[in-house]
């Protein structure tokens, strides 16, 4: 602490020239716009720095406050006609518009296509009524007053229903939405199946669209009012049964997993020493077997086809014998052995490797496609398989033949002197054979 420090504290003079120059210093620096007495009080000798923030208080500026038009807008009352209002006297409102609009009716025309049109319901002439359309509960006044009640009301059925009062000969009749709903689907489904249409799909679509099963609707009507006037009792009760009904599944889960696991530990079946099936696990654990009924005991009633010898005949069908695995049981012969549907083409015979070329050589001078058959039936897979077993036959004996003729004209030549003799038979043969082949290619 400094001896300024004690004089300030203790009220007293300050000594020295330092008192006049700390007072000069003060007050060449005048407080910026922007802070307060306070703040500036606390800043003590650090004014140096109130350049910067003088510098950033003068830079800030405050939007400017709107200009608001003076000039009044003149407006006139007008009247209207609006758009939703089509009928022989339609009705006049009125609004305020202003003068200096171009279009007047802008106003109009904008809320105008927030208008809701209903749904379209079609219509039918005299003649599709006369022909179609014709019901001895329902007159043809009473079905026009029906499309003319749906059609302003926009096919809300509760609230025509509601303001159905058909005037005819016996007094007014009323009809429940359940009769005005068949009524009208059934004439749409008509009109639909009568008119001709360009897209089968799109027709049948919306004869789907009109389909109503009024019984239906009657039944589920009746089902929703008993379970909304079901009592409070009634309601713990099937609450209740539910609770229960909940709790034996889960009863019986449990025992499932039990008996499963006793099983399991019993027969040894984890360790894999036991092969053994559900049928004897309950005669091992000495458990009664469901009693069968006498029905069950009836043997199993044949199918009969309903395809006969003459159609699968005529359309080139063979039903081929379902094949069982052999040692098969019971169970095995009721549920035989699955075989894929497949084409018969991929059913075509292979020659043999050695002999692909010389048959395919041989089918192409007589002019068959050993790859492809034009059409690929049973019959013609026989025969082009009893062909290639024959072609193969052939090259294999026209091989045979040429390899003992070779072998002939070797041993003809060695007895008249031409050839000596080899040492050992077997390089003969092999000798034999390689001419045989290569007369053979040569041929070709």
């Amino acid at each position: 602490m400094s001896s300024s420090d004690v004089r300030s504290i203790l009220n007293l003079p300050q000594s020295g020239p330092s008192n006049s120059v700390q007072s000069r210093k003060a007050s060449s620096f005048k407080r910026p716009d922007g802070i307060s007495r306070e703040l500036y009080a606390l800043i003590g000798d650090n004014a140096p720095s109130l350049v910067d923030a003088q510098a950033s208080v003068a830079a800030v500026k405050y939007r400017d406050r709107p200009k608001i038009k003076t000039t009044h807008s003149k407006w006139e009352w007008k009247t209207f006609t609006p758009l939703a209002r089509v009928d022989s006297n339609p009705v006049q409102l009125g609004h305020w518009v202003r003068v200096s609009d171009e279009d007047p009716e802008a106003t109009v025309k904008y809320f105008g296509s927030f208008n809701a049109n209903g749904p379209s319901i079609m219509e039918y002439s005299q003649y599709e009524y006369d022909q179609h359309l014709a019901d001895p509960d329902w007159t043809p006044h009473e079905t026009a007053y029906l499309f003319d009640l749906l059609r302003e009301y926009d096919l809300r059925f509760i609230v025509a229903a509601d303001r159905y009062a058909y005037q005819g000969p016996t007094g007014v009749r009323r009809r429940s939405v359940e009769d005005m709903k068949d009524r009208y689907y059934t004439i749409c489904r008509k009109l639909a199946r009568t008119r001709t249409a360009s897209d089968a799909q799109s027709q049948q679509q919306l004869i789907q669209s009109h389909s109503f099963d009024k019984a239906r609707e009657i039944k589920r009507k009746q089902y929703a009012s008993e379970l909304f006037h079901l009592t409070a009792a009634e309601i713990a009760e099937e609450e209740a049964l539910y609770v229960e009904i909940k709790r034996l599944e889960q009863t019986e889960r449990r025992y499932r997993a039990d008996r499963d696991v006793l099983m399991r530990s019993v027969l040894g079946l984890d360790s894999g020493l036991v092969n053994t099936d559900s049928a004897n696990i309950d005669s091992v654990l000495g458990m009664t077997k469901k009693r069968k009924r006498p029905e069950d005991e009836l043997p199993p009633t044949p199918v009969v086809p309903k395809e006969t010898a003459a159609f699968d005949a005529a359309r080139c069908i063979v039903r081929a014998p379902q094949p069982t695995a052999p040692n098969s049981s019971h169970l095995a012969a009721k549920h035989p052995i699955h075989q894929p549907a497949c084409l018969r083409s991929t059913k075509l015979p292979v020659p043999k490797s050695t002999y692909v070329v010389r048959v395919t050589e041989v089918l192409t001078e007589l002019g068959v496609n050993s790859h492809k058959l034009v059409m690929p039936t049973r019959s013609n897979i026989e025969e082009f398989d009893g062909l290639l077993n024959a072609v193969s036959a052939l090259v294999d004996m026209k091989r045979q033949v040429d390899r003992v003729s070779q072998e002939v004209r070797l041993l003809r030549a060695q007895k008249e002197g031409y050839i000596p003799p080899p040492a050992d038979p077997r390089k003969a043969r092999s000798e034999s054979v390689t001419s045989t082949d290569t007369s053979t290619t040569r041929r070709r």
